[in-house]
């Protein structure tokens, strides 16, 4: 498979991989990485030649490593041979190839190398698809300046470390701070700061995204029964059914006794109630064991919808649990509650 390059001679300009044609290919040869000082290496994938060769300048001046490509199908194995710190993939119609690939390279880094999608600006198409199905990964403009691609990008850079140093303990108590003790899914700060950020790429490049509040019905007179180890127990299994329910891109975090409130990005109000069905239907299939008797769990649910509902990240976890609250009380007028059984 051969890898299309706008200047084969621009590695010398960068520093970056190395680039020799051989009979008709491109090879790669993979210098050492990882010195101090050495500038981020950001893989870009622009079919457009002559915006491909202008991304290319405009990170270069901003101190990148630029590795440009033209097709698709030749990034995956480039960045496996590269391992950039970064990717740019331009986004257009009629395929959307983009978001093929950014699927894969998230496999592939398991989420750790920020992805960023170049659109046009007057592409409307362009962005509704990569907001509704573009696996959550952000978007610059293609035309848009230098010194914004690149804020975006030291800013993603920048929050990759932080998340990696908290994960190796490097940063005393703070991946502990990030997770609930009992189920380890996130807690209530990680989660409201989540829903900030959401909120404000949202508020400039448009888009929306959804908060579910949930609440294991019947729990306080289940930990009354069966004390609270058994309590924390089912806590942790409802934690696992809601993490295998959701996509890798959204976030499940552990608000209060019994609460979980679900982060959903580039999930509008018209696709929310999707989610809150399919959660509904895996905990309608759940069962606990508990002293040999099989235990149902059921799920109080509600949403609300960014930016159908505006606030402060407290304000709109608050409304995702009036909303709760408001489906509870309907049940009970009507007779049906959501409660645990044996």
């Amino acid at each position: 498979m051969g890898f299309e390059a706008v200047n084969p001679g621009w590695a010398s300009k960068s520093g970056g991989e190395k680039f020799t044609r051989e009979g008709g290919t491109v090879g790669v040869r993979r210098k050492r990485v990882g010195k101090a000082g050495q500038p981020p290496t950001v893989l870009v994938v622009e079919p457009r030649a002559a915006d491909l060769e202008r991304t290319r300048l405009l990170l270069a001046e901003a101190g990148f490593r630029v590795v440009p490509v033209t097709r698709f199908d030749a990034a995956v194995p480039l960045f496996e041979v590269i391992r950039p710190a970064a990717v740019l993939l331009a986004a257009q119609a009629p395929d959307f190839a983009a978001v093929q690939v950014a699927r894969r390279l998230r496999q592939l880094s398991h989420g750790a190398v920020p992805l960023l999608y170049l659109v046009d600006e007057r592409d409307a198409e362009a962005r509704r698809y990569c907001l509704e199905r573009g696996q959550c990964v952000d978007l610059v403009p293609r035309s848009g300046s230098g010194s914004e691609l690149a804020t975006k990008l030291h800013a993603q850079l920048k929050l990759k470390d932080a998340v990696l140093r908290a994960a190796a303990g490097e940063e005393a108590g703070t991946a502990q701070a990030l997770h609930d003790p009992v189920t380890g899914l996130y807690n209530r700060p990680f989660l409201l700061e989540f829903i900030s950020l959401e909120a404000r790429r949202a508020e400039r490049y448009g888009g929306g995204f959804s908060v579910v509040a949930a609440e294991v019905g019947g729990w306080s007179a289940f930990r009354k029964e069966f004390g609270r180890g058994m309590a924390e127990r089912l806590l942790v299994y409802s934690a696992v059914v809601l993490g295998q329910t959701v996509r890798d891109a959204d976030a499940v975090a552990r608000v209060g006794d019994c609460q979980f409130a679900l982060m959903l990005p580039g999930t509008p109000a018209e696709s929310v109630q999707e989610v809150v069905s399919r959660v509904a239907a895996r905990f309608d299939t759940a069962r606990f064991q508990v002293e040999g008797k099989v235990v149902r769990t059921s799920l109080e649910l509600g949403t609300v919808s960014f930016p159908d509902s505006v606030g402060t990240p407290t304000q709109l976890l608050s409304a995702a649990q009036q909303d709760m609250r408001r489906a509870r009380e309907y049940r009970r007028m009507v007779g049906s509650t959501s409660r645990l059984s044996v």
